[in-house]
């Protein structure tokens, strides 16, 4: 079961043609995906540890991250924060590394 962490482009009706396309159950794909979206870098953050606690027990074997960066850039602007926002950075792909 993959989980898919979006910033608003997940599409069920295309995962429902690439169903069709294979011949499996479009519904029963779609009921073995979860999506999550996360509302800023620190939600970002917290999604990703709950998903590496999910991935641990074996709930889910892959994990999509659409947007990565898109939290970072918009939560922390300028070069004055760009110290920060690679610290951080950083922290999230400890963690996205530490999930599989």
């Amino acid at each position: 079961m993959p989980l898919v962490l979006v910033e608003g482009t997940f599409r069920p009706d295309r995962i429902r043609q690439i169903a069709e396309h294979v011949h499996l159950d479009p519904e029963a794909v779609l009921e073995n995906i979860a999506v999550a979206r996360a509302h800023n870098h620190e939600h970002q953050s917290e999604l990703l540890v709950t998903v590496a606690a999910m991935m641990a027990d074996d709930v889910y074997k892959l994990l999509i991250m659409d947007g990565l960066m898109t939290h970072y850039r918009t939560d922390f602007v300028g070069r004055g924060e760009l110290s920060e926002r690679q610290q951080k950075l950083n922290v999230m792909l400890s963690r996205m590394k530490k999930a599989r």
